[in-house]
């Protein structure tokens, strides 16, 4: 497991309770797609994604094959 692949399982996983969590409680859902729309924006503009660096002190970087 690579950080760019464990960014991707983390945003989908957000993505994924932020659905299940608009079924009852749609602020929370609101929050949860709000972090990753600032997080996806943040990335898009500035290269840095904030899960990505948090991620790769943790796990290593993926290489390119």
């Amino acid at each position: 497991m690579c950080a760019d692949r464990m960014r991707s399982i983390i945003l989908a996983i957000i993505i994924g309770l932020s659905m299940g969590l608009a079924a009852t409680s749609m602020q929370y859902a609101f929050l949860g797609l709000l972090f990753v729309i600032i997080i996806l924006l943040i990335d898009g503009f500035t290269s840095f994604c904030p899960i990505r660096a948090l991620v790769s002190t943790i796990l290593p970087k993926c290489e390119d094959r």
